[in-house]
């Protein structure tokens, strides 16, 4: 398993932006977080969206394993070749890593 933070992407990303609007995008990441989650969770056709909004922020911010996880589930979703209960394995594994990512976001305050 992939670590769940890449510090030397998100440490790029503050000296890039500064720490206080660093803060702000990971404040922003995490409200993003719950939003896509409920999407996704609720089986509904708005989560092939949030999955890819969540993977797109997860890999800037350096949440790399949700990235990947997002981007499976994404794939999943959009080819249609794989069955219900495959994709809703895939949607766990995701929350999974999701957990993960909003734990890693709580140590950094």
């Amino acid at each position: 398993m992939k670590p769940v933070l890449d510090h030397a992407k998100l440490q790029g990303l503050k000296h890039i932006l500064g720490e206080q609007k660093s803060n702000a995008a990971l404040e922003r990441f995490q409200e993003e977080l719950h939003t896509c989650l409920s999407a996704i969770e609720s089986g509904g056709p708005e989560r092939a969206e949030s999955a890819h909004r969540l993977a797109g922020v997860a890999g800037l911010l350096g949440f790399d394993d949700l990235e990947e996880h997002s981007r499976t589930f994404l794939a999943a979703v959009t080819q249609g070749s794989r069955d219900q209960d495959d994709i809703a394995t895939l949607a766990e594994a995701l929350v999974e890593a999701a957990n993960r990512a909003e734990a890693e976001l709580a140590a950094l305050r």
